[in-house]
């Protein structure tokens, strides 16, 4: 009946006060878990003098907190954010090259037109 583990411990100091007849299988299982129940019941001696006892035996609700944890890096992460930043950079890197571009094809374009000169007049 009783599962492994769970039962009392097979401890002769549980058989106190027990008689000298020998009591049937189950009397005696019975017997060894109400001594078990009754020790593993006892109170221990609370440092606060018995004041908070009731609060020292039930779980207090602030007992669980989900503490943030320090983790390494990411590696996916890192990767996604790296790329990011590298499209993000180039985009503009090639937004003033094209604009330098324009800038040159339009004054060589007035150049040819004779819109524009580089000879310094007197």
């Amino acid at each position: 009946m009783l599962r492994r583990g769970l039962g009392p411990p097979a401890n002769s100091s549980l058989l106190k006060g027990v008689s000298a007849k020998t009591p049937s299988a189950s009397q005696n299982r019975r017997l060894l878990l109400s001594r078990w129940r009754r020790r593993r019941r006892r109170r221990r001696p609370s440092s606060s003098g018995g004041k908070a006892s009731g609060l020292n035996r039930k779980k207090m609700a602030g007992g669980r907190i989900a503490h943030a944890t320090l983790k390494g890096p990411s590696v996916v992460k890192e990767i996604c954010i790296g790329l990011t930043l590298g499209l993000v950079a180039g985009g503009l890197w090639k937004m003033h090259h094209w604009n330098e571009q324009r800038k040159t094809r339009s004054f060589y374009d007035m150049l040819e037109k004779g819109q524009i000169s580089v000879v310094v007049e007197e």
